[in-house]
């Protein structure tokens, strides 16, 4: 049985919350080392913060190439700005960025995956991993520590992996790690990706986690 996108959250002391966003935001990650980096790495997804914040990456000449991911998941919970039916993300985050200048031959897609597990194996089949050094990689703010853990299963130890976040809206509030706990539907989604976090590291997905929050 899978966890729900917005499970039940029990209450949160401080302590919790503050090594909740730690391991869900990763914020550290955003703090960019390089001038530029070989990648952009795009996990799919039916937000337009997602496609957005690929553009800008690519307009700031911080990336050299962009891989795009996502397929279409029927029963998935899309946005509610979603007017592109079955077609898959990456086809749609794709043409978006054509649409904002950047330039078709410097993307590579793939529109079979139906989670950031399949973004990633089905992603790096499309490109030579042996050839990169450094990886940028756009995902949503509060779920950057489970695309990082899982990029990091099955990319060298040596390359340099880093994030881009969106920052991403729900209930059209705007998900952000210094208010995330104030939000009921906020709350849920952050607790439901420490839940993955925990859940797919113990099924050898992802990078584990060192430690467990606890009383979580």
């Amino acid at each position: 049985m899978g966890i729900p996108k917005f499970p039940d959250v029990p209450p949160l002391n401080s302590a919790q919350v503050q090594a909740l966003t730690e391991i869900t935001f990763m914020r550290h990650l955003a703090k960019r080392t390089l001038p530029q980096y070989d990648l952009l790495f795009v996990f799919g997804s039916s937000h337009p913060e997602i496609w957005a914040t690929a553009a800008r990456a690519y307009h700031q000449g911080i990336v050299k190439r962009i891989m795009i991911t996502g397929g279409y998941k029927a029963n998935a919970i899309r946005h509610a700005g979603w007017t592109y039916g079955t077609t898959p993300e990456a086809q749609v985050i794709r043409d978006k960025l054509v649409e904002w200048g950047v330039p078709l031959h410097l993307m590579d897609w793939e529109d079979q995956s139906t989670n950031s597990l399949e973004n990633v194996l089905f992603g790096l089949r499309k490109i030579n991993v042996n050839g990169l050094s450094s990886l940028l990689f756009v995902s949503k703010s509060f779920a950057v520590g489970r695309q990082y853990r899982t990029l990091k299963k099955y990319l060298p130890d040596e390359m340099v992996i880093e994030a881009y976040p969106s920052l991403t809206t729900i209930n059209k509030l705007p998900v952000t790690a210094w208010g995330w706990s104030q939000v009921a539907a906020h709350r849920a989604v952050v607790y439901g990706e420490y839940l993955r976090i925990v859940a797919y590291g113990k099924r050898g997905h992802i990078l584990p986690l060192a430690k467990e929050i606890p009383g979580l």
